[in-house]
């Protein structure tokens, strides 16, 4: 829907590659942020959603709970709340994020294919069509190492945020 909206019907947008002229080398100029604007958008859609509404539920529970009732009885700055309310919804917020960036680079391997942008999402479509088994197994294989190691350091930053969780 992206792709005909705004490269199709509007003409704002790329349809495809990964930068001007078929080029696959990257650059901080406008040619190639237009180009990565259309993936960027559809990669972050579905995650930002799902981030957002676990936000939203997690800030409008710790609201509702005693001692935010007690923090504005005491007289409390509306910031110093703020504080408090986050610091007690960061470590999920982290899980699920680090979760959803995870999803990404299963995401990937469609936006990759659809924007023909060269990445290990493209390289594991080709080695599909192309039954290519070692290159296939060794893309699962860093892909799923990169899922483990996101989610082991979220793991790591949570005790930050939350005290608690170390001493559980």
């Amino acid at each position: 829907m992206l792709t005909i909206v705004f490269s199709v019907k509007l003409g704002w947008l790329p349809a495809m590659g990964a930068g001007p002229g078929d080029s696959n080398g990257w650059g901080w100029d406008i040619a190639h942020l237009r180009h990565l604007l259309l993936p960027a958008a559809t990669l972050s859609v579905i995650p930002m959603g799902i981030i957002t509404r676990t936000v939203r539920a997690l800030v409008a529970d710790t609201l509702g709970q005693e001692f935010v009732v007690s923090l504005r009885a005491r007289g409390l700055p509306a910031s110093r709340i703020f504080r408090h309310v986050a610091k007690n919804a960061a470590p999920t917020v982290l899980a699920v994020t680090g979760l959803q960036v995870g999803y990404l680079m299963g995401g990937s391997i469609l936006v990759e294919t659809v924007f023909a942008w060269p990445g290990t999402g493209f390289l594991l479509n080709t080695a599909i069509f192309q039954r290519d088994i070692p290159l296939l197994q060794g893309t699962i294989l860093v892909l799923c190492l990169f899922f483990v190691v996101l989610n082991l350091m979220v793991d790591m930053l949570q005790p930050w945020f939350d005290p608690r969780i170390a001493r559980a």
